[in-house]
């Protein structure tokens, strides 16, 4: 992998996790100012930094020092241009005009990037990978990954999100550890020695330059208790951990030592003198830098060493310890479905349908079985009609409007010629959230793949989207053309949102690998579930989710199905529980804040202040009902061989009613939007209880209808998306018939 490097401690503090996490780094990789003539610099005399929006730039000329310390080759450029697309999230067409394997000065600076890796990349062409230290820079972050993705290269971002992970168990068993300066404690137990060269804050002064951020023992827990009292006095308490990270621009580092197991040598600085600049800016001015030699008896730190976050959160931990009774068996039902009547469902046939409201439009049912029996062939004939409905559309739109898909396949030996021939639909940044699941024979005759989609109707300008490819610990990666979500306005000026999040399976964002513990499949299961819905929940937060309008829980075939859908109903159930009003009111979600766009002064509108919780039953308009509508449904497959995977609907909203009846649940976002899930028992009769269902509602403002079932819909029954099933179940783990989730917008006058 090629690590770029800045001089900052995040990216060399970076290159230890790339190599905790078994990456071999074969390059480093470095963006400097442009050096000016000899004739206008003083000898020994670094030239000055330059603003930029992407790199740091202070300290630059110790960079070439790194080769050496660290027995890495490294390559560096110019930066050339400027910050022309200072949008969060890095334009595709921007992209698309500057793809040379030279820098162009009227590029933006992001692409300086391109010809370096290229370089690089020639020169090595093992590298497949690239990292970063973006931690809570959006910006940063999608800049780097689209210059990877364009060039082939998987981007690490360790850190990111670093500071509202779970602590390390190391840092949690140190009593002297200096809380708010996570990052930093476990920086300074790897052995790094990180300077602060600059600073920029009125919670710092110049008495800061110089001093070890990360430095070990007393000394440096000095440092940082510091950095925090003065970081305290400015920054909000949500804040305070990127604040003291430095992520808002407070300060600027240096890294010049580090563990010996990748720091060959440390740099020495012979001279440091303080300097200052406008607006209460102080920075150092570096003399005679140079590396040394290390000593042969420093105590070894191994890349074990490094500290990693906790997989769960403790909010999480605790859920998975709460249902100790449903993993063991103790609550499960003796109840046993039969399943002699399942999916008769291939003698059906899918009919496309559309629903339309003011704010989305649904296409459902989309399939093409006389195109061959192909799933890729089948793939590229449903790519041509859904591109021909979006033109033919009174008001046309684009694939770019599609913020939702649901793929069914019959096997997921289709998945990759589905992907290859899917990926084409989509160009721009932020592609539709998905769902991915296999049906097996449920499917209709010849239907080897079936796909819906919801169509957001309003300005492109008012969607939110969030993708992140870059592998972390946060949550998984989605390198694929899916988002992790999408987010929607009901009404243009609307403060009601809808945030579709894509299904989530239980991988270890650091690996990718299904989550397992090696002990009894229950518990190997329930651990999955638990971490499946962690990650909805991350992406939840992420969106400023406050309110889940429903769930459902996809499930793979297997002997103990109703213990599956148990766990899972018991964990959807816990985590919605009312707090006791004697609860402490714990803070520890991230701090809602691009920093990149705080330490430029641009977008301040668009900084949230508040930290949003999940669920907030504040937006709860009673006590008596707390949790959300949910179904866990069997399925033949799920990607990745995972026996769980989580597709929940998102809300924005100032308040929630909840209803809850026998046989129906619903929650209605700010009187605007109702999300009801019906459950049809076992016992009933379906085309009888389809026909009340569809009589109960007004179905003007019905923009989703879609049905989960084991039993033949009865043509022309049901009209909207349909999802075959081995088997539904309901709340408490109850065997359904089918569960049907009727999604409407509600006019108000």
């Amino acid at each position: 992998m090629i690590a770029l490097v800045s001089g900052g401690k995040d990216s060399l503090y970076s290159i230890l996790h790339c190599i905790r996490n078994g990456h071999k780094v074969i390059a480093l990789a470095n963006l400097h100012p442009e050096i000016k003539s000899a004739s206008n610099v003083h000898e020994d005399e670094e030239e000055e930094d330059i603003d930029s929006f992407m790199y740091q730039t202070i300290g630059h000329s110790v960079i070439p020092l790194y080769e050496e310390a660290l027995g890495i080759p490294l390559y560096r450029a110019p930066i050339t241009g400027g910050a022309i697309d200072t949008s969060r999230i890095y334009r595709h067409d921007a992209a698309e005009q500057h793809v040379s394997d030279s820098a162009d000065a009227d590029a933006d600076e992001t692409e300086s990037l391109v010809p370096l890796l290229r370089r690089i990349m020639k020169a090595h062409p093992e590298a497949n990978a690239v990292s970063a230290g973006a931690i809570l820079s959006t910006y940063q972050r999608t800049r780097i990954e689209n210059v990877a993705g364009r060039l082939g290269l998987v981007p690490l971002a360790w850190l990111w999100m670093y500071p509202s992970l779970p602590a390390p168990a190391e840092r949690i068993c140190d009593p002297e550890a200096v809380r708010e300066a996570g990052l930093l404690e476990d920086m300074a137990a790897s052995g790094c020695d990180a300077r602060i060269i600059k600073v920029a804050s009125g919670g710092l002064d110049d008495g800061f330059l110089w001093e070890n951020v990360s430095g070990f023992g007393v000394g440096g827990r000095g440092v940082r208790r510091r950095v925090v009292k003065g970081m305290s006095r400015f920054a909000e308490p949500e804040d305070i951990r990127g604040a003291v990270l430095g992520e808002g621009g407070e300060y600027e580092t240096l890294a010049v030592d580090g563990p010996g197991f990748l720091w060959k040598k440390r740099i020495e600085i012979e001279k440091v003198e303080s300097r200052w600049g406008d607006g209460g800016v102080a920075f150092t001015k570096l003399r005679g830098a140079k590396c040394v030699s290390k000593c042969d008896e420093e105590v070894g730190i191994t890349p074990s060493d490094v500290r990693r976050p906790a997989l769960l959160d403790e909010q999480f931990a605790a859920l998975l310890n709460d249902i100790s009774s449903v993993r063991d068996g103790s609550n499960v039902q003796s109840e046993v479905h039969s399943k002699d009547d399942i999916c008769p469902s291939s003698k059906w046939k899918a009919c496309p349908v559309h629903r339309q409201t003011a704010t989305t439009w649904t296409i459902s049912n989309m399939t093409a079985p006389e195109a061959g029996p192909s799933a890729g062939d089948q793939m590229k004939s449903i790519v041509t009609q859904v591109q021909q409905a979006l033109k033919e559309f009174p008001q046309p739109r684009s694939t770019e409007d599609i913020v939702f898909a649901t793929v069914l396949l019959r096997s997921m030996e289709d998945f990759a010629s589905m992907n290859s021939v899917y990926v084409s639909l989509f160009k721009k940044p932020n592609p539709p959230a998905r769902a991915t699941v296999a049906c097996g024979d449920c499917l209709p005759a010849g239907v080897n793949v079936m796909i819906s989609f919801v169509v957001d109707l309003g300005p492109r300008a008012t969607r939110q989207g969030l993708h992140v490819q870059s592998r972390s610990y946060w949550a998984p990666a989605n390198i694929g053309p899916y988002s992790q979500s999408m987010s929607i306005p009901l009404g243009e000026k609307e403060q009601t949102r809808l945030v579709y999040v894509a299904g989530q399976i239980p991988l270890e964002p650091a690996s990718m690998e299904l989550a397992t513990q090696d002990k009894s499949w229950v518990e190997d299961y329930s651990l999955r579930a638990t971490l499946g819905l962690q990650h909805m929940w991350r992406i939840g937060e992420a969106m400023q989710v406050n309110w889940w309008a429903g769930v459902i829980a996809f499930l793979t075939r297997g002997e103990n199905i109703q213990t599956q859908a148990l766990v899972a109903w018991e964990l959807w159930k816990k985590i919605h529980t009312l707090p006791n009003d004697d609860d402490e009111d714990e803070d520890e979600n991230e701090p809602r804040f691009d920093a990149w766009d705080i330490k430029y002064g641009r977008q301040t509108e668009d900084v949230v202040a508040q930290t949003w919780k999940l669920p907030d039953f504040e937006v709860l308009d009673t006590s008596e009902v707390s949790v959300s509508p949910f179904l866990a449904v069997e399925v033949d497959q799920l990607p990745r061989g995972s026996d769980i995977e989580w597709q929940g609907l998102g809300s924005q909203c100032g308040s929630i009613s909840l209803e809850d009846h026998s046989t129906k649940t619903a929650s209605i976002a700010d009187g605007r939007y109702k999300y009801t899930c019906v459950e049809i028992r076992e016992e009933s009769n379906l085309a009888d209880s389809l026909a009340v269902a569809m009589d109960s509602l007004s179905l003007k403002g019905l923009s989703q209808a879609v049905i989960y079932t084991s039993k033949r819909v009865p043509d022309g029954s049901f009209t909207g998306q349909i999802v075959p099933c081995r088997s539904i179940w309901g709340r408490e783990g109850k065997l359904l018939a089918a569960g049907i989730v009727f999604q409407e917008e509600i006019k108000t006058e």
